[in-house]
């Protein structure tokens, strides 16, 4: 067989070297984006704005309903309500008929109400709560937040109605059943409300709010031992909450532990500096209670000095040649400190402000500076009557007492007859017989009136309308309590007995 070759480069089968030129075209683009990309970024603080005008701002994914209340959850049981508020906030912005989410967002308004006294975290409280109600009408959370709520706003029967519509529809729900034992606690039924807060406690041994309202009920029997078993329980599920921490500190105080009452104040002082007025009265009573006049005043003096420097200028209740009292000599906040301590105006409410002029007055009354006491007493009184705030009864006693020490019967005894008048008022409206205490303030009363006619140095008879020779019409006339130059006291009978000795 013979091959045909055909000449070389005369067939298609011949194949020819070509030389290689370099890629000069795509080298030169690249350098081109990566320079271009250099100055994009170079310069990307002042594009962006372009950009984002051009194409819309990059979509940022919107959390889920169960993110959203996974981290309220978190919040909430750190203690940080705000941040819990925050999310569960945009939970029912999420999802507007998700009732776990408003029963949240209102228990947790609910307690900040607690502890601030903000009466608008109270009512948006509320109206969350009928919200829950109308989503779904058959789930009882949505009563349970509004038995809560319509408790603290004092409408307690309505609150145990809500209680009780949450248990028709689950009888097992152990929130229903602790909210129902607080109404009915504030209703005056203690046996009931102790069998709803010993059954809420069985349904759920971790409910922070069924162990508190049973210790709630436990304390209104005098058990405070045991209202401060289940408080220390619920704390351990639920650190850091001053309102039940403020409340343990009571039940401490109440069964006569004062070192660890003090030491709950100046905890929860740690944790919720912003409004240390409450506290410094609580631990300045503790030390009232324990004797400890001089602690008692230190702290007492410096809730005092607190809430005059929040009063507005010219508003401290006192008249003009007045100045609000600051406790002198003993305790002046430096400005670190009070910057420290500063609160609001609308954290100081009249419930805070009365106490911090009462007790501290109460403190100089026993120590027997009865002209500091008098100055803030006045003072008190001055307040209340200007700004229509209720006085306590004893403050006007004893400024009587306080005068007729000074010698000023003149001064005291109108006092005197005030609070006479408006003790037996009350005695009339409550539909009631007095009971012990309000018999031993009617007492003390009466001893004013004894004292100045027989004792003082410079008599006074009262003229007042139902007095007579200085005593009211129809009473009678109390044993009085003098005292000796040395601060001890004689009794009536053994100052006749020294008399006669004469």
């Amino acid at each position: 067989m013979q091959i045909k070759r055909d000449p070389p480069g005369s067939g298609r089968l011949t194949f020819r070297r070509r030389r290689k030129r370099f890629p000069i075209l795509p080298v030169l683009l690249y350098v081109g984006v990566l320079a271009a990309a250099g100055v994009v970024w170079l310069q990307r603080d002042s594009l962006q704005p372009q950009v984002v005008a051009a194409f819309g701002p990059t979509p940022t994914p919107t959390p889920s309903i169960v993110e959203l209340t996974t981290q309220g959850e978190i919040a909430f049981y750190e203690g940080r309500l705000a941040v819990a508020e925050t999310y569960y906030r945009q939970a029912v912005e999420v999802d507007p008929n998700n009732v776990d989410a408003l029963f949240w967002l209102s228990h947790v308004l609910t307690l900040e109400y607690i502890q601030s006294r903000d009466i608008e975290k109270l009512e948006e409280a509320l109206a969350v709560a009928e919200q829950a109600i109308t989503v779904d009408p058959e789930d009882p959370q949505g009563y349970a937040a509004r038995s809560r709520a319509l408790n603290w706003l004092g409408d307690y029967s309505a609150s145990a109605n809500a209680a009780s519509k949450a248990l028709e529809i689950d009888p097992n729900y152990a929130l229903g059943r602790a909210y129902l034992a607080e109404a009915y606690v504030d209703l005056g039924r203690l046996r009931q409300a102790l069998t709803e807060a010993e059954r809420a406690v069985e349904l759920d041994p971790y409910s922070v709010e069924a162990r508190r309202n049973y210790a709630w009920v436990l304390a209104h029997y005098g058990s405070y031992n045991n209202a401060i078993i289940q408080y220390e329980q619920a704390l351990r599920i639920q650190p850091n909450r001053p309102d039940l921490m403020y409340e343990l500190a009571l039940n401490y105080r109440w069964s006569g532990d004062y070192d660890s009452a003090i030491a709950t104040f100046e905890e929860i002082l740690l944790l919720s500096p912003d409004n240390p007025v409450t506290f410094y009265v609580e631990i300045g009573k503790t030390y009232f209670e324990q004797r400890e006049d001089g602690a008692a005043q230190e702290f007492l003096g410096a809730a005092v000095q607190l809430v005059c420097n929040e009063q507005p200028e010219g508003e401290t209740g006192s008249t003009e040649d007045q100045e609000c009292p600051r406790n002198p000599g003993v305790w002046e906040l430096s400005d670190s400190q009070y910057d420290q301590w500063r609160s609001s105006p609308d954290n100081l409410p009249d419930n805070v402000f009365m106490p911090a002029w009462t007790l501290l007055g109460q403190v100089y009354y026993t120590r027997r500076n009865f002209e500091d006491a008098v100055d803030i007493f006045e003072e008190a009184i001055a307040y209340g009557e200007e700004n229509d705030v209720e006085v306590p009864i004893e403050t006007y006693y004893l400024t009587a007492l306080a005068y007729y020490y000074l010698n000023e019967c003149d001064r005291g005894v109108p006092l005197a007859e005030y609070a006479f008048n408006r003790l037996q008022d009350d005695i009339a409206s409550s539909n009631e017989p007095p009971d012990a205490s309000t018999l031993t303030v009617q007492n003390n009363i009466l001893s004013v009136f004894v004292l100045c006619r027989d004792f003082a140095g410079d008599p006074y008879t009262s003229t007042a309308s139902g007095f007579t020779n200085g005593f009211p019409e129809g009473f009678t006339e109390p044993d009085v309590v003098i005292r000796r130059s040395d601060g001890s006291v004689v009794e009536e009978n053994e100052e006749e007995m020294m008399d006669d000795e004469e």
